[in-house]
């Protein structure tokens, strides 16, 4: 059963890396909030920890994350952008189990921007407009200790001014873990369709991620989690994450990450967050730099265990 998943794995990427989708312009992606971060635990990890998903509210953009979802749950996701305040971006989520090996899961996300200060193409000021856009996604996986796998499909809207973009995109991933020690899983998401934009071809924020993880367990209820993982987005170059994560009993989490991005434009940085556990009250906070714009977002995670 591996060996086949493996192998139509590696037939798929190589059709879904080949040509123009895989080798974009950079920044020649539409629809980019689909790679944003929306989870503060993956935000305060700087992205890495594919293979280490231990919260269900990363649904949105690792698929794997289905494999957390030991009992049901429902929660929303709130990212405060380094701006003038004049947007916003939430989503909300939810896993459920499925019989003792199975997950369904899936969510569904907006972001709006009011009041864009409009310019022509001699760059003299217009009327101001609005922009917004939104997803949502289902999907379904394994829940098991060894080997996991999960699939889903999402449809997202993207509209600027009078101008609108539909797609169609799915995700999937595999993660195996060793022992109770090493893990390790890859992701490949937003492959699909995307329409045209204002007559001009668009591509899909696609993306490959891969990562290994280790956990060492210390003293009575200790664990440090530590993850390394890369990842490509069709229109950039490689980039290398770092994350780890202390943990006191799987109800207290300290988390930092660092990215190394060498695309130009793009920024570095250390992030930072924390968990906490409640009986069925799951609550997350992440930090994660924007040092270009002298500030960073705010990511909030308030979720429900029945």
């Amino acid at each position: 059963m591996l060996k086949k998943f493996l192998v139509t794995a590696l037939a798929f990427g190589s059709l879904a890396f080949a040509g123009e989708y895989w080798n974009v312009d950079p920044g020649g992606t539409t629809m980019k909030f689909l790679s944003m971060h929306v989870s503060p635990r993956a935000a305060a990890m700087s992205g890495a920890g594919v293979a280490d998903v231990l919260r269900v509210s990363e649904v949105g953009r690792n698929p794997l994350a289905l494999s957390a979802a030991h009992t049901p749950e429902f929660g929303v996701n709130q990212v405060i952008l380094n701006s003038d305040g004049k947007d916003s971006f939430t989503s909300a989520y939810f896993g459920l189990p499925v019989g003792e090996s199975f997950v369904a899961g899936g969510s569904v996300e907006f972001l709006g921007y009011d009041d864009i200060e409009g310019r022509d193409e001699n760059g003299l000021k217009t009327d101001d407009y609005g922009a917004y856009a939104w997803g949502i996604q289902a999907g379904f996986g394994s829940c098991n200790n060894v080997f996991n796998w999960a699939i889903d499909a999402r449809f997202a809207s993207q509209t600027i001014d009078d101008e609108t973009a539909i797609a169609f995109l799915g995700d999937v991933g595999g993660s195996y873990r060793v022992n109770k020690y090493f893990a390790f899983a890859t992701t490949l998401t937003n492959f699909g369709y995307v329409s045209k934009y204002d007559d001009v071809k668009e591509y899909a924020p696609m993306a490959l991620q891969a990562g290994v993880t280790g956990v060492i367990p210390f003293l009575d209820k200790w664990a440090l989690h530590v993850s390394a993982d890369a990842y490509r987005r069709a229109d950039t170059d490689p980039q290398w994450l770092f994350g780890g994560e202390l943990s006191y009993a799987n109800t207290l989490m300290f988390r930092t990450g660092y990215a190394v991005r060498t695309d130009k434009g793009t920024e570095n940085g250390i992030s930072a967050g924390l968990g906490l556990v409640f009986g069925m009250i799951v609550f997350d906070y992440g930090y994660a730099p924007r040092p270009a714009f002298e500030g960073g977002n705010h990511y909030f995670t308030l979720g429900v265990k029945f």
